[in-house]
């Protein structure tokens, strides 16, 4: 009797411990799959129908310009956004609506060619490229301000901080993608872009920028030739 209790215990401990390695490999497998590559077909993005505009607003007027998108890629499930990543060059950076002489010396301040003020705001010579990391989509039913919100992760200056936006998302022709975002704020200080901020900075008076900077953002992306 002795060894028959004994020998159902053992059975018992090995059942349960069997059950538990059980639930953690599924558990593995779960989360490998969630971590995986996005589902879908990786479409490519169409760098001449793709751009990023920005506005950064100042108590005197605000000043605009462009930074280039390179590449990536989006991934496309039916007529979902499941994932990517979209590339910019931050060392390409431009100004616009200014004259020539302070369109360049701007330039140089925002990508941190001046020595002395590399950190003041993007620092392009340690930092040359940021990136839009795509985590996922959400459908919108009947919103006037897109079909999906864009879920994902901006990662600049060695920073990453989630952003999320509406955007009209056309995938009709079945073969190519665009998204164009309603124009969203994002707060640069977050990138440690923290120069003239009153955030971080005092007795600035009327000589400060916004924290806040306007995206304009229009994605083109075409699926790879079969």
């Amino acid at each position: 009797m002795k060894q028959l209790f004994i020998l159902s215990i053992l059975s018992i401990s090995l059942l349960v411990v069997s059950c538990k390695s059980k639930g953690a490999e599924e558990s593995s497998s779960e989360a490998g799959t969630a971590a995986g590559t996005p589902s879908g077909v990786a479409y490519q993005v169409d760098v001449p129908r793709s751009d990023l505009k920005w506005i950064a607003f100042k108590p005197t007027g605000s000043v605009q310009g462009i930074i280039p998108i390179t590449g990536g890629n989006i991934y496309v499930d039916g007529d979902m956004i499941t994932g990517g990543s979209v590339e910019l060059n931050m060392s390409a950076l431009q100004v616009q609506g200014m004259d020539a002489g302070m369109k360049e010396d701007l330039e140089s301040h925002l990508k941190g060619t001046i020595a002395g003020k590399e950190d003041d705001f993007f620092n392009v010579g340690k930092f040359p490229t940021a990136t839009f990391k795509v985590i996922g989509a959400t459908k919108l039913e009947n919103d006037p301000l897109g079909t999906h919100l864009i879920n994902g992760e901006l990662i600049m200056k060695g920073i990453t901080k989630p952003v999320s936006f509406k955007a009209v998302v056309d995938l009709s022709s079945g073969v190519a993608m665009k998204a164009t975002a309603e124009p969203f704020m994002i707060d640069r200080t977050q990138w440690d872009v923290k120069f003239m901020s009153k955030t971080f900075f005092d007795n600035l008076k009327d000589d400060f920028v916004n924290d806040q900077v306007r995206i304009e953002l229009t994605i083109g992306a075409v699926k790879p030739a079969q």
